[in-house]
């Protein structure tokens, strides 16, 4: 079941009115038994207008009811797959439901996505952008720009934020996912704390295992890089063939 915590995360940029949030919930909800069904009965169930449907359709950046519902409807099968999927195999990476939804919405926007983290987790933002360049997505890594400057000049472009840190409790790392909270731009979080102040900031947090939590200045041989960059390879992946099934992958 989808509530309207998800909802708000997944749908954050709409800036959804709590009607417009109930329908949508609804409709995700019952998409499977809404075939060929119209307006009018999805707004009586929701006891709302006919209005407020459409006007939540545009507001999703569909031309209208029809698209929105084909769309709803194959990203709700497509999620089933994919949580089928992470049940069925290895991966390395822990994640809340929904959080994996969330990443691929973002990239689904195919707008800027920028990417920032510190220390050796500069190495996964790195591999992260080139990667996303590679594939034809737009991705930028914040580089010398003091936070509030980037977040203003992007605010406007940003799909969602990509934010690696081994401890979440990175300070630079901090201040980027209150900035972006605060825009409204979505924050990916790739940690090995999840009880960290990055995890209670993000939208989505994806806990990656750190062999040393306390090991600060990581010196002691340590798989959380090498495990960040594979559970970002795996949920690429998902996204990917998520694209691929819509006829929009780069």
């Amino acid at each position: 079941m989808v509530d309207k915590k998800q909802i708000s995360k997944l749908y954050s940029a709409a800036k959804l009115s709590e009607t417009e949030q109930s329908v949508l919930e609804y409709l995700l909800n019952n998409i499977d038994t809404l075939d060929d069904i119209g307006i009018k009965p999805v707004a009586m169930a929701c006891f709302t207008s006919m209005t407020t449907v459409i006007r939540l359709s545009k507001k999703l950046g569909y031309r209208g009811y029809r698209e929105m519902m084909h769309d709803l409807k194959h990203l709700q099968h497509v999620s089933r797959e994919m949580n089928q999927s992470l049940k069925d195999s290895s991966v390395h990476f822990v994640c809340h439901t929904g959080d994996v939804d969330v990443f691929i919405a973002a990239l689904h926007r195919n707008r800027m996505i920028g990417v920032n983290g510190e220390g050796f987790s500069r190495i996964v933002a790195q591999y992260m952008a080139t990667k996303l360049v590679g594939l034809g997505f737009l991705a930028v890594i914040q580089d010398f720009l003091e936070t509030d400057q980037f977040v203003e000049s992007n605010r406007n472009t940003l799909s969602c934020m990509m934010l690696i840190s081994k401890s979440g409790q990175t300070e630079a790392i901090l201040e980027t996912a209150r900035a972006c909270h605060d825009a409204g731009i979505t924050t990916l979080a790739f940690t090995g704390n999840e009880d960290s102040e990055l995890a209670k900031t993000a939208d989505a947090i994806f806990t990656i295992h750190d062999d040393h939590p306390m090991d600060l200045k990581n010196v002691k041989p340590n798989c959380f890089t090498g495990s960040c960059i594979l559970a970002f390879e795996e949920l690429l992946s998902i996204c990917l063939d998520n694209l691929k099934q819509e006829g929009l992958a780069p």
